[in-house]
């Protein structure tokens, strides 16, 4: 019967009133504070996580944009598609054929 009597003490509250259990509020606080700011802590650090991986995702995709236009710009300005883009406007410009002479 001590077993019934000590488990309705704890569901009623009595045994939350003892002065044992009293003596122990602040550590009982202090632990419940110190878990509150490890989950909170916890959520924050994935918050970051997930943002560092976007943004991973980001500059990767500029890394690509950025390759894929430096090789447009090198392609379309080459001797070859210069020349090539000059004929299909109909321009005059003709390529140098003689190779340039240094004057000392």
């Amino acid at each position: 019967m001590a077993d019934v009597h000590d488990i309705q003490s704890w569901l009623n509250g009595d045994k939350l009133r003892s002065q044992k259990i009293r003596e122990q509020y602040p550590l009982i606080g202090l632990i419940v504070g110190l878990v509150f700011l490890y989950i909170l802590t916890g959520y924050q650090s994935a918050k970051q996580q997930h943002r560092l991986t976007d943004t991973k995702k980001e500059m990767l995709d500029a890394k690509f944009r950025y390759m894929t236009i430096s090789a447009q710009l090198t392609n379309s300005t080459r001797q070859s598609q210069v020349i090539e883009v000059l004929k299909v406007n109909g321009s005059e410009l003709q390529e140098n054929r003689i190779p340039p002479v240094k004057v000392k």
